[in-house]
């Protein structure tokens, strides 16, 4: 009797800490998205005022910013994160579709016409990634309620079931 007590206590405590982990990262995809809208509104700045080609704007980039559009935790000491030309790529778990077509678009974009062209068109995917923001910032507290509810009936149900 008590190992079924054990073990359906386990099963809680693995779906409290699905939960719990399926909140985080929720969290962390709001914070990329945060990271690639902070580092937009950097590489605008500095085509506006510097007229700095791309690469150099990359490499005088905030790390921390850089760290954040990776999805890394800022927390825990790792090396300084490097900017990187695949950097959507390495994070496209972390962004909705049409958020990570925006930012392959503007990744494609920048560097090749001339610098008030390219602050339009840092402009006009700024507003559009605002958007995004905005909408997977208004969801959020449903996604996570749902999932969290979801992840605590399903380690309910295989307790019962298993007892």
């Amino acid at each position: 009797m008590i190992w079924k007590l054990l073990g359906s206590l386990i099963l809680l405590f693995a779906g409290g800490y699905v939960s719990v982990a399926i909140t985080r990262f929720e969290h962390r995809r709001l914070r990329v998205l945060d990271g690639y809208i902070s580092l937009i509104y950097f590489i605008k700045g500095q085509i506006d005022c510097y007229a700095m080609p791309l690469a150099d704007i990359l490499a005088s980039a905030d790390p921390s910013v850089i760290a954040a559009c990776l999805g890394l935790d800022l927390t825990t000491p790792l090396p300084v994160p490097r900017p990187r030309p695949d950097m959507v790529r390495e994070s496209r778990l972390y962004l909705e579709p049409e958020a990570e077509r925006l930012l392959t678009t503007l990744t494609g974009e920048l560097g090749s016409t001339y610098r008030a062209e390219q602050v339009s068109r840092c402009d006009h995917y700024l507003a559009a990634l605002t958007e995004e923001r905005k909408k997977l910032k208004d969801t959020l507290p449903a996604r996570l309620r749902a999932t969290c509810t979801l992840c605590i009936c399903c380690a309910l149900v295989a307790a019962v079931l298993l007892w």
